[in-house]
């Protein structure tokens, strides 16, 4: 994708759509370089690697999420049955984590992916990450549980005492996302995740004007 379009879709507050089925440094690497481009527009540049670091949470978060289907498939259970799932989440992160590259083709083949819009509307900048998973009840409730938590925490290590949740990698980038968003000014309400009944959708919502006391 070339500057001139990234630069096209700014000025016209056009949606700018990044789609990858694996999110590794080389794809890391090209939404950093998209990021600056609208942080700048936003005169916002000195919360890239802030505003970096929840986007790729979010990125990574969509990519376990579709190998965990493929995980799931492979062995036969059924991710929505309760059961099914802790019998397969104990197991997933060590199993995948060391298959990467095997697993980043399956998800390929499934036509499992990742997309990531971008769109500026005057000051306000609205980043969303899609997967085409939906999330199961059990999903739901962790994701409920993290919020919930950190409205009455107000520190991530008094979280953490709370949510301390190993099978997923410890699963708490969520809680980490918060509580950088809340320190830059932009508020509990700067993220979202939703599901529409085929993609999973985590948005961040970033107003310019709501985080005069971050430069």
């Amino acid at each position: 994708m070339s500057q001139s379009l990234v630069e096209y879709a700014i000025s016209e507050s056009k949606t700018l759509t990044v789609k990858t089925t694996s999110y590794l440094s080389r794809e890391r690497n090209y939404i950093d370089r998209v990021l600056k481009q609208y942080l700048k527009e936003i005169e916002k540049p000195f919360l890239v690697n802030q505003v970096a670091y929840c986007l790729h949470e979010l990125a990574g978060n969509a990519n376990r999420a579709n190998a965990k289907r493929v995980y799931f498939d492979e062995k036969g259970l059924d991710i929505h049955c309760p059961q099914d799932y802790q019998a397969g989440l104990s197991t997933f992160r060590a199993e995948t984590f060391s298959q990467i590259s095997e697993f980043h083709a399956k998800q390929k083949a499934a036509g499992l992916y990742i997309k990531i819009d971008f769109q500026l509307q005057g000051e306000t900048l609205r980043i969303r990450v899609r997967n085409n998973t939906t999330l199961t009840d059990e999903e739901k409730d962790r994701i409920h549980q993290k919020f919930e938590t950190m409205k009455n925490f107000s520190s991530i290590p008094e979280a953490y005492s709370v949510l301390e949740d190993y099978s997923e990698g410890a699963g708490l980038g969520l809680v980490m996302i918060m509580q950088l968003l809340d320190n830059l000014g932009f508020g509990s309400e700067a993220l979202n995740v939703d599901t529409n009944g085929k993609e999973t959708i985590a948005t961040l919502f970033l107003n310019a004007g709501d985080d005069e006391d971050t430069a």
